[in-house]
C-alpha cells in the first residue's frame, strides 16, 4: 500500500481529500497531512512516503520550494500538484522538477482518480526494474507465478517479468498441480476443514516436495493468494517426459509430508499444454478436478468466483455498517487489492461505487416511503458523513436528497442494485 501525504494550507481541503475518491482500493492510503511546505519536507525527512498531493500556493514554503528541496535531497517522492487558474506560471515552473500532474481546483474526483492510479502503476515499474535488489524478490516471483497461472496477467507483462525473476518461458510443454488436505485431514476437528488456513505449514509442504522432487521437471513450488500450495513443471522435448517416474515422485511427496508433518494431502495434477500462455488451463483442470473455486476472468465463458457472489450478498445485507475492502478482505481471506480486482471483473465498477449506489438506492426507498429527514436517512443507509452523502446522491440522480423527497428527481438516478438488480444479475453463477 503506497502512503500518501496531502498538503495544503485550506483545513477543509486536507479533511475533504479523504472522502473524494477510496483511497485503499487505488492501492493507497493517506499517511498524514500538512499545511504547508516546511512541515511536510520535515515529514518527508521522517517518514516513508511514496506521494505527495500538493498546494502550489501556501505560506511560508510553498509547493514549489517543497518539490524543488525534495528534489535535491534525492527524495524518491511523487509529486501531485493542486492549483487554482490563475496559477499557471506557477504550473509551469513545477513541471519542470518533473511533478506526475496538475490538478485544478475544485478538484474532480475521476481526475484524482486517474492520475493516482498512473502514478502507482510508475512506482510499480520503478520498483520492479530494482527487485533483484530488495528482499521481496521471492514474494514478487511468487505473486507473478500465481497470476500467470490464474490467467491473470498480460502476455507483455508476464514475458517482461520473467526476464529478471528468472522464470522460463521458452519450455516445450507445461503441467501445473495443486496441493490440497485429503478427506482423512479435512475432518470437523481440523485446522484445515472447510476453509484451508495454510498459513506456515503451505512453506512446510513445499519443502518437503522440493527436497523430494529435486530437479526433476526444472518444478517450481509456491503458495497462492491463499496459501495453497501450487506445482508447476516445465520441460523441454517430450522424451525427457516420464509419467511413471512423476507418478511415483508424487506419491513420495504424499508419504513424505505425512511422516514427517503428520499430514494427509492429496496432489492433483492438470493436463499438458504445450505453450507458456495456456498454463492456466492446467491449472484449472487441477483445480476443478478438487472443486477449489479457482478465480476465472469473469468473461461470458467463466463462472464468478464465489467469493464475489457472496461479497455482493454481504453487501446487500449490511450496506448500513461500516465497510471497505480492507475489513471484507479479512472476512473473506482475501489480499484486499486482489479482492478489489475481482469485484471489478464480476462487477464491472469499482468496491466503493458499487456500495456507494447500493446505499444511495436504499436512501430513494427511505426518501419516498418515510418522513425520515436527509440527515437521518444518510445514517440509515451508512454515510457517516452528511455532506458526502449529498454529494453522492447528486452524482448518480443529478438531484439532491431534499428535492428528490418533493418529487422532482423521481426519474432520474442510477438502475436497481438490490438484489434483484442489474449488477447481480450481470454476474455469471
Amino acid at each position: 500500500m503506497y502512503k500518501v501525504l496531502i498538503v495544503d494550507d485550506e483545513p477543509l481541503i486536507l479533511e475533504g481529500m479523504r472522502y473524494v475518491i477510496d483511497w485503499e482500493e487505488h492501492g493507497a492510503e493517506i499517511a498524514g497531512s500538512a499545511s504547508n511546505g516546511a512541515e511536510a519536507l520535515r515529514i518527508l525527512e521522517q517518514s516513508t512516503i511514496h506521494i505527495v498531493v500538493t498546494d502550489i500556493k501556501m505560506p511560508g514554503m510553498d509547493g514549489l520550494e517543497l518539490i524543488e528541496r525534495a528534489k535535491s535531497q534525492g527524495m524518491n517522492v511523487k509529486f501531485i500538484v493542486l492549483s487554482g487558474y490563475d496559477e499557471f506560471e506557477l504550473v509551469k515552473k513545477a513541471v519542470v522538477y518533473g511533478v506526475e500532474n496538475y490538478l485544478l481546483k475544485p478538484l474532480e474526483e475521476d481526475e484524482l482518480s486517474s492520475t493516482l492510479l498512473n502514478t502507482i502503476e510508475k512506482l510499480d515499474h520503478e520498483m520492479h526494474l530494482t527487485i533483484q535488489n530488495k528482499q521481496n524478490y521471492s514474494i514478487v516471483k511468487e505473486n507473478i507465478l500465481y497470476r500467470w497461472v490464474t490467467g491473470h496477467i498480460g502476455n507483455d507483462e508476464l514475458t517482461s517479468r520473467a526476464e529478471f525473476l528468472n522464470i522460463d518461458l521458452s519450455c516445450d510443454c507445461y503441467q501445473a498441480g495443486q496441493i490440497s488436505a485429503s478427506p482423512s485431514a479435512s475432518g470437523p476437528d481440523s485446522a484445515l476443514a472447510e476453509e484451508p488456513q495454510w498459513g506456515p505449514l503451505s512453506y512446510a509442504i513445499l519443502n518437503v516436495c522440493a527436497e523430494t522432487i529435486g530437479n526433476y521437471g526444472s518444478c517450481m513450488l509456491f503458495s497462492g493468494l491463499n496459501g495453497d500450495p501450487i506445482l508447476l513443471f516445465a520441460w523441454n522435448g517430450e522424451d525427457t517426459l516420464d509419467p511413471q517416474r512423476l507418478d511415483g515422485l508424487l506419491g513420495a511427496c504424499v508419504n513424505n509430508v505425512k511422516t514427517y508433518l503428520k499430514l494427509d494431502i492429496n496432489i492433483s495434477l492438470g493436463s499438458i499444454v504445450r505453450d507458456y500462455r495456456s498454463v492456466h488451463e492446467s491449472y484449472r483442470e487441477a483445480c476443478r478436478m478438487k472443486d477449489c473455486g479457482l478465480p476465472q476472468s469473469f468473461d461470458a465463458s467463466f463462472d464468478a468466483h464465489p467469493a464475489i457472489i457472496k461479497v455482493v450478498d454481504y453487501i446487500d445485507r449490511h450496506y448500513r455498517e461500516e465497510m471497505s475492502l480492507k475489513t471484507l478482505s479479512q472476512q473473506f481471506n482475501f489480499n484486499a487489492a486482489y479482492l478489489g480486482q475481482l469485484f471489478k471483473k464480476a462487477t464491472g465498477e469499482m468496491f466503493s461505487a458499487y456500495l456507494n449506489r447500493v446505499r444511495i438506492e436504499k436512501s430513494k426507498q427511505l426518501l419516498t416511503e418515510t418522513h425520515m429527514k436527509a440527515g437521518e436517512i444518510a445514517v440509515a443507509v451508512g454515510f457517516s458523513n452528511v455532506q458526502y452523502f449529498s454529494n453522492v446522491f447528486h452524482k448518480l440522480t443529478s438531484v439532491y436528497p431534499t428535492d428528490y423527497k418533493k418529487g422532482t428527481g423521481a426519474a432520474g438516478g442510477s438502475e436497481p442494485v438490490d438484489g434483484s438488480g442489474s449488477i447481480r444479475a450481470s454476474i455469471s453463477r
